[in-house]
This record gives structure tokens, C-alpha cells and sequence, in this order.
């Protein structure tokens, strides 16, 4: 009978530990809402005029194969160089001043947002941002392409 009880009580601990377990789940995804803005002077050719400017969006696990790499690796073969950290990717065109609004939801081991802006002279922009995502939790991202740079910035709401 001794015998009994106590492999009840073992059989009951395994069986709340594994309800725990199970209700833990996956992590929730955060919710995005991405507000993209470039700027009237965005992207200026030879005589200072603005042009539209290509925006790339990326969803990363970690950000230090978009960091590291040059503008070629990333703008030809993004996804054989950002590989096993890259979730998700997203391109659009922004006009000299457009505005552009998404919501979605970030994949739910999206750690980071990157963005990647294809300026007409790269060695005197900053064609690439990162910002850190707040897990599970509904955000606002801002990404602002301006003349020569490109800005990223997340906020829990």
C-alpha cells in the first residue's frame, strides 16, 4: 500500500509538471504597427532633386549577419546571407514624401526589425538600420528614410 501512494504521488507530480509545461507554450508575437515615412529630399540624384528610394524590411532572429555584411551581399542575395536568421522580408518603393502604414504580426521568434534603404550614393549614406523588438508586445515602428539615412525604431504601446 506504501508502495502505491508513493508512486501516485510521483505520477501526480509528473502530470502537473507536464500541464505546466504545456500551458508555458511558444511565445506570443508581437504586434506591429510600421509606420514608414521618406522624407521630401529622400534620396537625391546628381542635381539634388529626390527620388524614390527601395525599402527592404526583415524580420531577424539575430542581427549580426545583416550588420556585418556589405550593401551587395544583402541587396543581391539576402537570403542566402542573413540564412537561418531571417523570418520574414518585405520590399516597397517610398516616394520623396509618402507615407506608408502596415500592421502584422511579427513571427513569434522575430527578435529583431531591420530595414535597408537602396540609396543612389551608398559611401555617403546610412543604408541600414536595426531595431531591437519587445516580445509579445504590441509595438509601434517607425522607419524613416531621409536623404542619406535610414532609421528604426520600435515602442511598446
Amino acid at each position: 500500500m506504501r508502495q502505491r501512494t508513493g508512486l501516485l504521488k510521483w505520477i501526480s507530480l509528473v502530470a502537473c509538471a507536464a500541464a505546466l509545461w504545456g500551458c508555458a507554450g511558444s511565445p506570443k508575437p508581437a504586434r506591429l504597427d510600421i509606420r514608414m515615412s521618406g522624407d521630401a529630399q529622400v534620396n537625391p540624384d546628381a542635381r539634388y532633386r529626390p527620388s524614390p528610394v527601395m525599402v527592404r524590411l526583415y524580420e531577424l532572429k539575430t542581427p549580426a549577419a545583416f550588420e556585418s555584411a556589405d550593401f551587395f551581399s544583402l541587396f543581391d542575395k539576402d537570403r542566402e546571407t542573413l540564412a537561418a536568421d531571417l523570418n520574414a522580408r518585405d520590399e516597397f518603393v517610398l516616394q520623396p514624401g509618402q507615407s506608408l502604414t502596415l500592421k502584422r504580426e511579427a513571427r513569434p521568434d522575430t527578435r529583431y526589425l531591420a530595414v535597408l534603404a537602396a540609396y543612389r550614393d551608398l559611401e555617403r549614406s546610412r543604408w541600414r538600420a536595426v531595431t531591437a523588438l519587445h516580445p509579445g508586445k504590441a509595438q509601434v515602428v517607425q522607419v524613416r528614410a531621409g536623404a542619406r539615412a535610414v532609421e528604426i525604431s520600435a515602442v511598446p504601446e
